[in-house]
């Protein structure tokens, strides 16, 4: 198989150096995916859960539009 010149194998030995280099790249990619998940951790739960999960979609449409909090339709209407 014919080697490319960008294409080198790397040794079974690293020198120290390499080693040293590596294991920085290594925890610098660990320690910037740990950061990464602790600030999406942090943003999840300062948005916090939704306040009204019972609410209907109709009641909740009304609320984006300024309108009464419960519409019309889903008011209960009581017998005489």
């Amino acid at each position: 198989m014919k080697q490319l010149p960008g294409n080198q194998q790397f040794p079974d030995k690293l020198s120290t150096n390499d080693l040293r280099a590596y294991r920085r790249w290594i925890g610098g990619l660990y320690l910037s995916y740990l950061a990464a998940t602790i600030i999406a951790v942090g943003l999840m739960l300062a948005n916090g859960p939704p306040r009204d999960l019972s609410a209907s979609n109709e009641i909740q449409v009304a609320r984006l539009k300024g309108g009464p909090a419960v519409p019309a339709a889903a008011k209960h209407v009581t017998r005489p």
